[in-house]
């Protein structure tokens, strides 16, 4: 239940889905209260008539703030901060421009790459009986990862000398993307690094750590099916 004096905010998610996952840690950094709705994926409830009139895209997360509804996770954390950020806005979106632009540079390259390199093997896994990810899979999943370390080149997080939403987003797909493909911490070792210093942040503790082990799980239990 929403607190008394705060607004009441509704996320539809899955504590799986890793862009789910980035939105609650914003929402736990922020103090916001979230209530929550979890659409069966399985059973394809998020690609019905109903929930398409709440989303178009059918997809999660979907944040509803009264009568105002937005979609996709990087739209719903930029929201978020605008509309209930304080002065915790500047330190996770900054409103310097090339600063900006790094952050937003992540953010696009999660929405637009990598996370549709997990989506293509989890998809599949979930409702079209995949077995395994392909090799061909598994060097896109790769090639994405030595994107994440020529980030991390000057930076001691993704998109500059602090943690910011671009963090929030990638380092929950990332964490996920290990049941698939573990980052090598030879060949990427600022990325590993990287993921190891999110891992034991308390928001990534409390929120993302527990999602991506249930992904994981969830992942492997359905590929062990799969090959019967």
């Amino acid at each position: 239940m929403a607190k008394q004096g705060l607004p009441r905010l509704l996320l539809y998610k899955r504590d799986a889905s890793p862009p789910s996952c980035a939105v609650m840690m914003l929402g736990d950094m922020l103090g916001l209260n979230f209530e929550y709705k979890e659409p069966d994926l399985l059973g394809l409830e998020h690609k019905s008539a109903d929930f398409k009139k709440i989303n178009p895209m059918g997809t999660i997360p979907v944040l509803q703030d009264g009568d105002f509804v937005v979609s996709e996770s990087h739209a719903i954390m930029k929201y978020l901060l605008n509309q209930y950020g304080g002065s915790a806005r500047e330190r996770l979106y900054p409103s310097e421009p090339r600063q900006q632009a790094a952050v937003d540079q992540c953010l696009f390259f999660s929405a637009g790459v990598l996370f549709n390199r997990l989506k293509v093997v989890a998809l599949p896994t979930l409702l079209h009986g995949l077995p395994g990810p392909s090799e061909q899979q598994l060097a896109d999943i790769e090639e994405a990862y030595s994107v994440v370390e020529a980030y991390l080149k000057d930076n001691k997080y993704i998109a500059g000398d602090r943690l910011t939403i671009a963090d929030l987003s990638l380092g929950t797909t990332i964490s996920a993307a290990q049941a698939i493909l573990e980052i090598n911490k030879d060949k990427f070792p600022r990325s590993y690094e990287w993921l190891t210093k999110l891992h034991n942040e308390e928001v990534f503790k409390k929120i993302n750590n527990p999602g991506a082990a249930l992904f994981g799980k969830i992942i492997h239990a359905f590929w062990q099916k799969n090959k019967k």
